[in-house]
């Protein structure tokens, strides 16, 4: 197994010898738990393999009799620390929480399984230079031929926008990503939205603007982004009506239904305490619900709709 992290390396007898220890910044690392080629089938000959841009082959941990402590307090923020015997070093390490765990639960089943075999062990060659790289955040994809397709989105990503490459699904591949806070999928041709696209923990932005959204879910306003998401764009869809689980979005500020078939908006909408800027122009409404008079907006848009009634402040 093999993990990108951040590796803080400390010394623990530097400072007995009365030497400062340099190496207290924490740099981009590979750590990887393996065993040589041709040795035994136990943890006698598994070693932790810590390598950096400054030195690719890597440093040896050997793992057998010689982890003095695993530090796991913070594991949950994707934070631990490893205390060797021999070197007398701790590696301080910082990585993805689902990513520490499998490392740490690798490591502790070397310890304790004699057949190694059928542990994911990684090779103790140097590491590559994608693999010293900062996992990266930001995605964006405008050209079809840079859409992955086998390759895969990367996990550590907290923003992705995908523009104008006629996209006709929202891939199960995307709705599992865990950092992602803003996604932009706007002008493809998307017909509906999956449910599950509700079950994202971190999405704060969701800009479908420009597809060919027929259906909304109910189900994806109930979840998790009732209480995450911010921003929704829906403008310049085919919808005809929005579920009344809308309303459930306790933190959202900015709703754009334009240019849609909207016939009518859900009565609840004005339980969105928190919206500023609502905008639903060019649609087919007849009126407003009143309870849009509680919402303490900052811009609302409602030009190019068949009012029955003028609106009046």
């Amino acid at each position: 197994m093999r993990i990108s992290c951040e590796v803080l390396v400390s010394n623990r007898r530097l400072p007995t010898l009365g030497i400062a220890n340099s190496r207290r910044r924490s740099c981009q690392a590979s750590l990887g738990i393996g065993r040589n080629s041709g040795g035994s089938a136990d943890a006698s000959s598994l070693f932790v393999l810590l390598c950096t841009a400054q030195n690719k082959q890597g440093s040896r941990y050997k793992v057998a009799g010689n982890i003095e402590a695993v530090f796991t307090k913070f594991i949950s923020e994707g934070k631990f620390t490893i205390r060797f015997k021999e070197p007398e070093e701790d590696l301080c390490v910082k990585a993805d929480p689902v990513l520490a765990k499998s490392f740490l639960q690798t490591l502790k089943a070397g310890l304790t399984n004699r057949n190694v075999d059928k542990l994911p062990l990684s090779s103790l060659g140097p590491a590559k230079a994608s693999q010293l790289e900062r996992p990266k955040t930001r995605l964006v994809v405008t050209k079809r031929s840079d859409y992955p397709l086998t390759a895969g989105f990367p996990y550590s990503l907290e923003e992705l926008k995908i523009n104008k490459v006629k996209l006709q699904r929202i891939e199960n591949r995307i709705l599992k990503l865990p950092r992602l806070h803003t996604l932009d999928m706007s002008m493809n041709e998307l017909p509906a939205v999956p449910r599950d696209l509700g079950k994202m923990a971190a999405l704060a932005h969701l800009d479908l603007r420009e597809n060919q959204l027929t259906f909304v879910p109910a189900e994806v306003f109930a979840g998790s982004l009732r209480k995450t998401l911010i921003s929704l764009d829906l403008a310049q869809n085919l919808l005809q009506y929005v579920p009344h689980t809308i309303s459930s979005l306790e933190n959202l500020l900015t709703l754009r239904l334009d240019s849609n078939q909207l016939i009518k908006l859900p009565l609840s909408l004005g339980k969105l305490i928190n919206l500023r800027c609502l905008s639903v122009s060019g649609n087919k409404l007849v009126e407003l619900p009143a309870s849009v008079r509680r919402l303490r907006l900052s811009m609302l848009e409602v030009c190019e709709n068949p009012f029955s009634t003028p609106w009046a402040s």
